[in-house]
């Protein structure tokens, strides 16, 4: 599932590179004036109407997600869903990994699963 480039690996690093710093990048341009809050906004806002969308009977509506699945061994992951009627229709996996994609979840997998686990615990006081 998801758009496969064809690009070779040291291209992937380099654009997962900028993805993974891009929060950063904007507080630094911005001077230590602000965050990249609305890139945040607008994601929140794109789901949301993408739900909306979908809850009022619109067909093939897939929108990425942090959702508690069985995509991997962590309790929640985000990935591509189907969004229908009733909210996740389905959720669409991860598909086939590079090496560089699958060497990167596995090395950010500790991290995720202390931060679900802090996320559930606060949840539950």
């Amino acid at each position: 599932v998801g758009p496969r480039t064809g690009a070779k690996e040291a291209v992937v690093s380099t654009q997962s590179t900028g993805i993974q710093n891009a929060g950063t990048e904007v507080v630094e341009a911005k001077a230590g004036g602000g965050s990249a809050t609305l890139s945040m906004a607008y994601a929140g806002a794109r789901f949301a109407f993408a739900l909306l969308q979908a809850m009022n009977g619109a067909k093939n509506v897939v929108e990425c997600s942090y959702v508690e699945s069985d995509v991997t061994d962590m309790q929640f992951f985000s990935t591509p869903l189907l969004l229908g009627p009733n909210g996740v229709e389905q959720n669409l996996g991860m598909g086939t990994l590079i090496d560089f994609e699958q060497e990167a979840l596995e090395k950010m997998k500790p991290e995720l699963t202390g931060s679900i686990e802090k996320g559930i615990k606060f949840a539950n006081q």
